[in-house]
């Protein structure tokens, strides 16, 4: 697999803002709380809080009392939403390998593979599409 661990980084990201925010602790979680409590290297949170924002998933505010916080309600946002931010156009399965050898069997060969990966990913997708950052909320104060 080729995706990275940014992506259940930005998962708890993105959950640990929305989740602050409604419990009423700020307006906008300041990002070296984020960074600290999710131990997320800083330039790692900077890059992740970047693509969430490019996204339009989370907003940023500069100033004492800036921080981060989402941009829509938490019920509008996927983890596939958040999965398409950090993992922009990356595939899940690297399909770059070229076999050696030639024919028909190779050729049907590398035809399966590909269908089975791509399927792969699109159920994954699929699945990511079905959960909430609002479901992943109702989970933590059960």
């Amino acid at each position: 697999m080729s995706y990275s661990l940014s992506f259940s980084q930005a998962i708890f990201t993105v959950l640990f803002v929305g989740d602050k925010v409604s419990q009423g602790f700020y307006d906008f979680v300041p990002t070296k709380e984020l960074s600290a409590s999710l131990n997320i290297p800083n330039p790692t949170a900077v890059k992740i809080l970047g693509n969430l924002a490019s996204a339009g998933i989370i907003e940023t505010r500069e100033g004492s009392r800036g921080g981060v916080r989402l941009a829509k309600p938490p019920q509008n946002i996927t983890l596939l939403d958040v999965f398409l931010a950090i993992e922009t156009g990356k595939p899940m399965f690297r399909q770059d390998h070229k076999l050696r050898v030639t024919g028909v069997k190779p050729t049907r060969a590398e035809k399966s593979v590909s269908t089975i990966l791509a399927d792969a990913e699109a159920a994954m997708k699929s699945h990511l599409e079905k959960t909430t950052i609002a479901d992943l909320m109702a989970t933590l104060n059960k």
